[in-house]
């Protein structure tokens, strides 16, 4: 297991990673993850597989950190999700990328207009 932190504290296990906040904006972080992922799950957007969400915590699929930043996928999700069309964005962010059999994944899409204005 390794464990890396900034607002959560991300606990990386063999297939899954579990984000655990550690102050009010990771908080916020999660929630909206889990509200991002509720809303799009249904449609290809290719943002990581989020397992569940319970007490602000979250857990999901774990992916190989890409190497690239897919500048064609961040244009497609700025495009198709509104909430994650804004200027202080994660999408930029090459550690929020993952790989799965040469497919892009978000793996972090827990930013929003309020939230990226508490930095």
């Amino acid at each position: 297991m390794k464990i890396t932190s900034s607002t959560r504290i991300v606990l990386i296990f063999k297939n899954f990673v579990i984000k655990i906040p550690v102050s009010y904006r990771g908080y916020l972080q999660c929630k909206n993850e889990k509200f991002i992922w509720d809303k799009y799950k249904h449609k290809k957007f290719n943002i990581g597989n989020l397992y569940w969400y319970k007490y602000g915590i979250v857990c999901m699929e774990k992916y190989e950190l890409s190497d690239t930043l897919p500048l064609d996928n961040i244009i497609k999700i700025k495009e198709q999700i509104s909430e994650l069309n804004i200027e202080n964005c994660d999408l930029h962010v090459l550690k929020n990328w993952g790989v799965k059999l040469d497919e892009y994944y978000l793996i972090d899409y827990g930013i929003n207009e309020k939230i990226s204005k508490m930095y």
